[in-house]
């Protein structure tokens, strides 16, 4: 297992005291009464949210402002590196309450609209590139460092950006093109790979570590049978017959029991039949995928050998009492959490199906008219179309390129 996929090193033993610091400026602060830290594949940043109150004083003062860098360490282990959201005190008659949250550095790809180059001279338009080199410019002015485990992605002749955007909603188009996940990792930077691709040394077994285990099994989300077609009308002959051509393959989920039917429409016009049948597919794993969710408490926050849990890892499963044996599961989602029931981990496991990126393209409609030619089966005749004249006319319009 490699740090580069999210797991901190393992430099400290599982024996370790798992405290809990937040370094802000030169302060160390750390012996919190409340503390949890989330990361999540599901969702971007990750974040923490941690709680002192002046009967149990971890220091003498705590002087911090929202809006501070920070850095987030577990035992000797870096868990997150971003910036202080909100800090909260709350005074009664018995005890003061000091409560503090914040997300790491990528927060402000999700909070912040989306620009090229210089925060005083930016541009909204990519001449070419892929989808590593466009995601890190779009990052560069607010100070984040986009990874790639998987290459750079898809090829890009031209983007741009529209006014308004946050960068977070073009880079989720940019790896969904390129069928990456997205992660943060423990510096603050962001990182992009392939679901599944690294492996915790241990997982969980009931007897050993779990200490509360629930999974559902369910069907209802699920269909026999997906057929993905680009468009969302279907076109007959003059004799009633079918002339549809916008339909692509169709996938079968040999797991359902009964014939259950589901049209997929790609909702783009460009390449039109192939991403149709990559969203048929993508529709039947991921659905497959997230109808078996398994939650699990355990006793710690670190592997068998002393790292901690890790978003985008594969971890083995034994537990036979809720028809979960030998598996190896992609753990989703993990936090770890420390209150007055004590210290556990809360992790959220799938297949690897259930991480599996939904086809897209980074223009639903085509930019040429050719495009539009070629991919339109419905299309006219150029005689039917009726189109004003180009050789322009007093007060006339103008032609459409």
């Amino acid at each position: 297992m490699s740090d580069a996929h999210g797991a901190p090193p393992r430099s400290a033993p599982v024996t370790t005291s798992d405290v809990l610091t937040l370094q802000v400026g030169n302060q160390q602060l750390s012996g919190w009464q409340r503390v949890s830290v989330v990361r999540s594949m599901d969702s971007i940043p990750a974040g923490f949210d941690i709680e002192v109150t002046e009967k149990f004083p971890l220091t003498a003062d705590i002087n911090l402002q929202a809006g501070q860098p920070c850095t987030v360490t577990i035992g000797g282990d870096l868990v997150l590196t971003g910036y202080v959201d909100r800090y909260t005190s709350m005074v009664s008659a018995s005890m003061h309450t000091v409560r503090i949250s914040g997300r790491s550095k990528s927060a402000d790809l999700v909070d912040c609209s989306a620009f090229i180059g210089d925060k005083d001279h930016p541009s909204f338009q990519v001449k070419a590139g892929n989808a590593l080199s466009i995601a890190q410019a779009i990052a560069q002015p607010y100070g984040v460092t986009i990874q790639s485990l998987a290459g750079n992605g898809a090829d890009v002749l031209q983007f741009n950006i529209n006014l308004g955007e946050t960068c977070w909603e073009i880079i989720d188009r940019l790896i969904r093109v390129s069928g990456f996940v997205a992660y943060d990792m423990p510096d603050g930077s962001l990182m992009l790979a392939r679901a599944g691709t690294d492996k915790m040394a241990s997982g969980f077994a009931l007897g050993q570590n779990i200490e509360q285990g629930d999974i559902a099994y369910s069907m209802d989300g699920r269909f026999s049978d997906y057929e993905g077609h680009f468009l969302s009308v279907v076109t007959y002959g003059v004799g009633g017959e079918l002339t549809d051509t916008s339909a692509g393959p169709i996938y079968h989920d040999e797991g359902v029991p009964r014939f259950r039917k589901r049209f997929v429409v790609s909702e783009q016009m460009s390449d039109g039949q192939s991403l149709a049948g990559q969203r048929a597919l993508w529709e039947r794993n991921r659905r497959y995928g997230r109808a078996q969710q398994f939650n699990v408490t355990c006793d710690s926050w670190r592997d068998a050998a002393g790292a901690l849990w890790a978003p985008n890892h594969l971890a083995p499963i034994s537990a036979a009492a809720l028809k979960l044996a030998n598996a190896s599961w992609v753990i989703g989602g993990v936090t770890y959490t420390r209150d007055e029931n004590g210290q556990h981990a809360r992790l959220i496991l799938m297949p690897v199906e259930a991480f599996s990126v939904e086809p897209a393209v980074l223009n639903p409609l085509p930019p040429l008219v050719q495009d539009v030619e070629k991919n339109n089966p419905t299309k006219p005749q150029s005689s039917d179309l009726n189109l004003p004249s180009d050789t322009g006319s007093q007060g006339g319009g103008s032609a459409i390129v």
